[in-house]
C-alpha cells in the first residue's frame, strides 16, 4: 500500500519507509579485489585453483562458508587460517578494487530526498564496509552500516538484518525493502519478516531468485525505485 512520507515539509507517495541493502554484488562491483584475494590465499596454502565461476561463489556469503564448501576436507582453523590470509590481501590490494553500479548513486539521492531510510545491510566485516563507504560518494546517502566482525562471527544475515532495522528505526516491517543479491538475502530477509528484491545485476542468477521466492526480481536501480515509489510487482 503506498503512503505519504517525506522531509522539510515535502509528502512523497512510497510504498516503503526504509531500503536495506547488500553491499558486494548489490551497491558495488567487489569482483576484482575478492578474485585478488581469494586466489592469493589459495595459492599461500598450495590449494588447487578454482575455477572463475567457483569464486563468483565466494561474493555473498560469510567466506568462511565458501572456503568450507569449496575445501570441505579442510578443519576450522586451517579454513580459518585460509581467510586469515585473504583478508589481509583484500585489505591491502583489493579493497578498493569495486565499482559503484550504475543508477545507485541517483537511487540513494533519490531515497533521501524523499525521506527514505537507507542502511548497508552486510556479512562483509564491519570495519571494511564503513572504510569503502566512507571513503567514497556512498557515505552521503547511507544512514547505518551493519556488518559482521572480521572473523565472520555474527554474519547471520538474518542477525544482521535484524540489526540494520533497529538503526533506522521503522517499526512497520511491512514497510522496510531489503535489496540483495544472493539467495542468503532472501532468506536473512524473509526469516526477519520483510520482503526482499533480488538484482540481476550481482552475482545471483534468476533461477536462483525464483527458487528462493524472491519477492520481487530486477535489472535496473531504476526498478528498484519503481516499487519503492510506485508500488510495482516486478
Amino acid at each position: 500500500m503506498l503512503k505519504y512520507s517525506g522531509m522539510n515539509g515535502g509528502m512523497i507517495m512510497s510504498k516503503f519507509d526504509a531500503v536495506l541493502f547488500d553491499f558486494d554484488g548489490t551497491v558495488a562491483d567487489t569482483g576484482k579485489g575478492v578474485f585478488l584475494g581469494v586466489r592469493h590465499a589459495i595459492a599461500t596454502y598450495g590449494l588447487e585453483q578454482p575455477s572463475d565461476a567457483e569464486i563468483r561463489k565466494f561474493i555473498g556469503p560469510p567466506m568462511v562458508t565458501s572456503y568450507h564448501s569449496l575445501y570441505p576436507q579442510l578443519s576450522d582453523d586451517e579454513v580459518q587460517a585460509l581467510v586469515d590470509c585473504f583478508r589481509e590481501k583484500y585489505k591491502s590490494d583489493g579493497i578498493y578494487e569495486y565499482r559503484i553500479y550504475d543508477g545507485m548513486i541517483e537511487l540513494l539521492q533519490r531515497l533521501q530526498k524523499s525521506g527514505i531510510k537507507t542502511a548497508v545491510a552486510s556479512s562483509k566485516p564491519q570495519a571494511e564496509l564503513e572504510k569503502i563507504i566512507n571513503s567514497s560518494e556512498l557515505h552521503k546517502y547511507i544512514d547505518c552500516i551493519v556488518g559482521a566482525d572480521m572473523n565472520y562471527k555474527d554474519s547471520d544475515k538474518a542477525a544482521i538484518v535484524g540489526s540494520a532495522i533497529e538503526k533506522v528505526g521503522v517499526a512497520d516491517k511491512s514497510r522496510i525493502l531489503m535489496v540483495g543479491d544472493r539467495k542468503f538475502d532472501i532468506v536473512g530477509a524473509h526469516k526477519i519478516g520483510i520482503p526482499c528484491a533480488a538484482v540481476l545485476f550481482g552475482y545471483g542468477t534468476r533461477e536462483e531468485f525464483e527458487e528462493y521466492k524472491a519477492d520481487y526480481i530486477v535489472s535496473r536501480c531504476t526498478e528498484i525505485a519503481e516499487i519503492v515509489f510506485e508500488g510495482k510487482n516486478i
